[in-house]
Parts: C-alpha cells; sequence; structure tokens
C-alpha cells in the first residue's frame, strides 16, 4: 500500500499534534504539491496558517526584537572586553575560546568579536 507524502503527513500531525517550522520557500513546495495531489483542505490550511504568520509580524515586534537583540549585543561585548582585560591582568593566554570560556558566551558570539580579541591578545 502505497501512502502519498501528504497523507503521511496528515496522519502524522492527528496522531501527534506536531508543530513544525518551515521556511517560505518549503511552504510553496508543500501548497504545490497539495494542489497536484487534490488535497485542497489541507493547501486551505496551510494558507490559514501562512496568513495568521503574516498578520502576527507586526512593527512594534519587530522594533522589540531589534531592542533585545542590540541589549544582548552589548551584554556579551561587555562580558568579552572584562574578560579580555582581566586575562591580560594575570598574563592569561587570549584566545577566542578562553574568552568565551571566561566570558561565558557561547564560541560564536566570541568569534564576532575576533578582531577586538586578538587586537588586545598582545
Amino acid at each position: 500500500m502505497d501512502i502519498s507524502i501528504l497523507n503521511k503527513f496528515k496522519i502524522i500531525k492527528k496522531v501527534f499534534k506536531i508543530r513544525i517550522t518551515i521556511s517560505p520557500k518549503e511552504l510553496k513546495v508543500l501548497q504545490e504539491l497539495c494542489k497536484e495531489h487534490g488535497q485542497a483542505e489541507l493547501y486551505k490550511k496551510l494558507h490559514i496558517e501562512e496568513e495568521k504568520y503574516n498578520k502576527s509580524i507586526t512593527h512594534k515586534k519587530t522594533n522589540a526584537t531589534k531592542k533585545a537583540t542590540k541589549i544582548r549585543q552589548e551584554v556579551a561585548k561587555k562580558k568579552i572586553e572584562a574578560s579580555v582585560n582581566m586575562m591580560r591582568m594575570f598574563n592569561q593566554k587570549i584566545t577566542i575560546y578562553s574568552v568565551a570560556k571566561e566570558a561565558q558566551v557561547s564560541y560564536n558570539t566570541a568569534l564576532k568579536y575576533k578582531d577586538y580579541i586578538t587586537q588586545n591578545s598582545k
């Protein structure tokens, strides 16, 4: 018995009641598959979810997200600067990894300040 991908999707969703995150491009592909296989009900549900998502993006939320990101970046930068200064005072080896560990930030966050770290490691 051959079950199509759309039917599998419907079965999985009914059984597990899951929520998935897909890109806009993936959504369009899924909608096209629905059209091709006569899945009008699923297509309509996907379209409704897309509209809900688009309506949820407001100017206020966008500004709040930008503000929160800026504050998070500033906090990370201050932690990194403080860690570099402390490590210099105690003559510790300054690398991106050691600064990240000392500042308690991720390696990728510290990597964003690579120029500052390498400049102050001398």
